[in-house]
């Protein structure tokens, strides 16, 4: 079977950053097929890139070695993790990205690191995607490395902002199956009543809150960015009314 790989970063598109670590991956696997779930992360984007991964891992085939680099503290002595859940095998740094993850079946913090030169500001590249190549060629992630006694986890399970997609919709982390019918959320000082099953429902330029595709709660606007008629930003607190 060929060897699946998804990769979501904060890189952009702008650089050769995403290119070179797809580079260094097949060079080593050329039989791997890469598939992007984005690059688009807002820079730092911990948090927002937690949730997408979380939220698309499931539509991949148990076995798919996910790869995720937001790494603001790149070069510095933070840990780099092994972390399967599922069926599925996921490659990042500890800081926090794999927090909608856990618990998870093993973590494994990795202190294999290649010989050679590594820039100290570009570990997606020089480590991570080495280390995705040694997993595909069978070496034992348990000579690379140790259990994960304390891995970070941010605080996620608090309803919250945890994505702002393309269009304005802001995302909480509200499962809608454990929300009440007609629910209200109050998000930074703005109380949302106006419940809908499609955008069309609400009134055009109004606010309001439907189940979006994630099984979680959404505020939304018909024909008009949500996020910039609240403010809002992901990691902002979300009230249930």
């Amino acid at each position: 079977m060929i060897p699946t790989i998804t990769f979501i970063s904060d890189f952009g598109l702008k650089d050769a950053y995403v290119a070179q670590v797809k580079a260094v991956i097949l060079t080593q696997a050329p039989e791997a097929r890469i598939i992007d779930i984005t690059h688009e992360v807002d820079a730092f984007g911990i948090i927002s890139a937690g949730w997408l991964l979380a939220s698309s891992f499931r539509f991949f085939s148990a076995g798919t070695i996910h790869l995720a680099v937001v790494d603001p503290g790149v070069g510095t002595k933070r840990g780099i993790l092994y972390v399967k859940k599922d069926g599925h095998i996921f490659i990042g740094p500890d800081n926090g990205v794999f927090s909608f993850l856990f618990p998870a079946e093993t973590v494994i913090e990795v202190v294999w690191r290649p010989q050679g030169a590594v820039s100290s500001t570009f570990h997606g590249r020089d480590i991570f995607a080495l280390l995705v190549a040694r997993i595909l060629a069978g070496d034992d992630i348990h000579e690379m490395g140790i259990p994960a006694v304390a891995p970070i986890s941010l605080e996620v399970k608090s309803p919250m902002v945890v994505h702002v997609d393309t269009f304005g919709n802001v995302i909480t982390n509200i499962i809608c199956e454990n929300a009440k019918p007609e629910i209200s959320l109050e998000l930074n000082g703005q109380v949302i009543t106006v419940c809908a099953k499609s955008f069309a429902d609400i009134p055009a330029g109004s606010l309001g809150l439907i189940c979006g595709s994630a099984s979680t709660i959404e505020i939304v606007a018909n024909k008009e960015n949500a996020a910039r008629i609240i403010g809002a930003k992901v990691g902002m607190p979300v009230k249930i009314c």
